[in-house]
């Protein structure tokens, strides 16, 4: 399971105590990196954001800093789940095969920690700059039309049609970014 991998990873991370430990989302979804994030934080590890220096790169990294009591953590939740990297039970987790499935009672803190992770993420995404799609899409349609010979006026109708469309739904996306960062930013206030 690719949680072993990352958990195993941290873990041997957390006994050197090194100070940085990034990494780019490897799961569908970032729930499950909020998950991770809650094992990290019992192995000594805190989810501290994008990291700033790779912002321009447009793929998120995720940075979880070492925090003081980085060993002693580490060393208590090693004596509490020793099999945790060999298939066991891991903290606040079920031990059950499917991906991160969440105990009730860690639920809230790794809710938290996803509507963190999901502001840093769609906030990130929306300070893309729009202008080279804006034109791409229309250069790129406008292409496919001059390859395939189609550059008449029901092919310039169908053209135009598909690029609106396309802005459209680039335009619904941002907005529905904005909502969901809203909504995320209520829950942590809450």
């Amino acid at each position: 399971m690719i949680l072993r991998k990352y958990f195993k990873e941290l873990m041997e991370d957390g006994s050197q105590n090194v100070q940085l430990h990034t990494l780019i989302n490897p799961w569908p979804t970032k729930y499950q990196l909020a998950a991770y994030a809650y094992v990290a934080e019992q192995y000594g590890y805190r989810y501290a954001g994008l990291d700033p220096d790779l912002r321009e790169s447009g793929t998120p990294f995720f940075v979880f800093r070492c925090l003081p009591d980085a060993p002693e953590r580490a060393a208590r939740t090693r004596e509490r789940f020793p099999d945790a990297t060999g298939g066991g039970r891991l903290p606040g987790m079920r031990s059950w095969p499917v991906p991160v499935p969440t105990l009730p009672e860690t639920r809230r803190e790794v809710r938290l920690l996803h509507a963190r992770i999901a502001i840093d993420y769609y906030g990130a995404i929306q300070r893309q700059p729009l202008r080279p799609w804006l034109i791409g899409i229309p250069l790129v349609v406008l292409l496919v039309l001059l390859v395939n010979g189609e550059l008449h006026a029901a092919g310039l109708r169908g053209a135009a049609g598909t690029v609106a469309a396309l802005l459209l739904a680039l335009g619904a996306s941002r907005m529905f970014m904005r909502r969901r960062i809203a909504a995320y930013r209520r829950s942590l206030s809450d």
